[in-house]
């Protein structure tokens, strides 16, 4: 029974940190919302190596930075114990500007994920290439 009550606080912590209220922006700092698809799951993994607190967005200083996300989706035609697919992917920017949101999308087709950096006006600025796929990420 304790185990329950376990499991139960444990599931509304977690639910009470997704329904944080995301930080002011920091004017001094670039912000990059980490936006998920239907049927997907990316979350904001590390910045410049470090491990990030809030899965759902960067703030970071201007200039060069490396951003890792991860997305997770439902491998389509898989059996159900090896259904889910996640892959590490990391996005090299050396141009985020002081004040400027930009946002992260990612896509999974087949095999073939993809994700992408846009700035504020909605323009892809740059693409990734996927590294580290599988079930274990």
């Amino acid at each position: 029974m304790w185990l329950k009550s376990i499991s139960s606080a444990a599931l509304l912590v977690t639910c009470n940190a997704c329904a944080a209220p995301l930080p002011e922006h920091d004017p001094s700092m670039a912000w990059i919302d980490v936006l998920s698809q239907a049927g997907q799951r990316l979350s904001a993994q590390r910045m410049d190596g470090n491990k990030v607190i809030d899965a759902r967005y960067f703030q970071v200083s201007a200039g060069e930075h490396q951003l890792q996300v991860r997305l997770t989706y439902e491998r389509s035609g898989s059996n159900a114990a090896d259904s889910q697919r996640r892959c590490l992917v990391d996005i090299a920017y050396p141009e985020f500007a002081a004040g400027q949101r930009y946002s992260i999308r990612a896509l999974a087709k087949g095999w073939t994920v993809r994700a992408w950096l846009y700035n504020a006006e909605g323009q892809r600025v740059i693409e990734s290439k996927p590294i580290r796929c599988g079930s274990q990420y």
